[in-house]
Parts: C-alpha cells; sequence; structure tokens
C-alpha cells in the first residue's frame, strides 16, 4: 500500500525473427513507427490509483521522474520535459499530459501532436521524405496523408522544427 509499482517496456519487441509481435501495430524496436514507440506502461498502487483503470492518452517513461518527485512533494526542475501522472491518472486534470511528443535517433525522427503524427528522415530535406498519419484513424500507419493534408503536414513539420531547434545534437 505503500509502494508504486511501474513497469514498462522499452521501443517496441526487436524482430519476428526473436518471436516478437507488435501486432497491429507497424514497426519495431528502432523505428519510428507506433510498433517501435508505443509500449505497454503499468501503474498500481493500491489505495490510491482506481484498479483496472486504462489511460487513453499518450505518457513518456521521462514522466516517471516528474511523478516520483511529486510523490515526494519535491519540486521537478523547471526545465524537465515529464509531468507528475498522478493528477491525471487520479481524473482531477482531464486534459492529455503532452501537447506533442518528439522523438529523434540519428537520422530519424518522428513528432505527435493529439491523433497527428510525422515520420522523417532528417537526410533528407523535402516534404516527399515525411509521413503524416492520423492515428485515431489508421493505428497501423498505413495510410500516408501528406499528399492529402499538405497544411497538416506542414503545420507538424514546423512544430518539430521549432522542438528539434532546441535539442542537443545526439551523442550516439
Amino acid at each position: 500500500e505503500n509502494t508504486i509499482i511501474v513497469f514498462l517496456s522499452d521501443n517496441g519487441g526487436p524482430t519476428r525473427e526473436l518471436t516478437s509481435s507488435n501486432l497491429p501495430l507497424r514497426g519495431g524496436k528502432g523505428q519510428m513507427y507506433e510498433g517501435g514507440l508505443r509500449i505497454p506502461f503499468m501503474v498500481q498502487w493500491k489505495g490510491h490509483l482506481p484498479a483496472g483503470q486504462l489511460y487513453r492518452h499518450p505518457v513518456s517513461s521521462m514522466d516517471l521522474f516528474a511523478t516520483a518527485a511529486g510523490l515526494g512533494n519535491i519540486p521537478a526542475p523547471e526545465n524537465l520535459d515529464g509531468v507528475d501522472l498522478l493528477p491525471y491518472l487520479r481524473g482531477s486534470k482531464k486534459d492529455p499530459p503532452h501537447e506533442s511528443l518528439f522523438w529523434r535517433q540519428r537520422h530519424k525522427t518522428a513528432f505527435r501532436m493529439g491523433a497527428w503524427k510525422i515520420v522523417g528522415d532528417t537526410r533528407k530535406q523535402d516534404d516527399h521524405h515525411w509521413e503524416l498519419y492520423n492515428l485515431a484513424q489508421d493505428l497501423t500507419e498505413r495510410v500516408n496523408l501528406a499528399s492529402r493534408h499538405p497544411d497538416k503536414l506542414n503545420e507538424l513539420r514546423q512544430a518539430w522544427s521549432a522542438m528539434n531547434a532546441q535539442m542537443a545534437e545526439p551523442l550516439f
């Protein structure tokens, strides 16, 4: 009753050859599709969080530090990317904890804002190398909507560029 238990995986199952399956999601470990980013993330805290609750908004493993700081009544650093999840899990905050999510690994990148997501390769600079998906309608990321919604693609690319400009160059 005094311990919060968190279980999470990392970055999707590796490959079918190693008996992993991320179905129905596209992709796997090391990829920017949902099969490489969406993972099991479970929290249990008897007497403090409702049992069996399914939380539908995206969260990040970076939220764990802010959540732990909140549990200890310790102010989290102002430049922290994570948020304290407990008000969301308890229902006192109804809005999603993140307006957007950003991923970058070498030249591979993804950015999500609401249900919309772009996947790109930063070695290539033109619009044709960015994919656009609406995860509310296509969780499997099979229908690239970039040519049908150029304004949405541009909006997400601009938001990605603003976020990317804040990031240090990757060390690996």
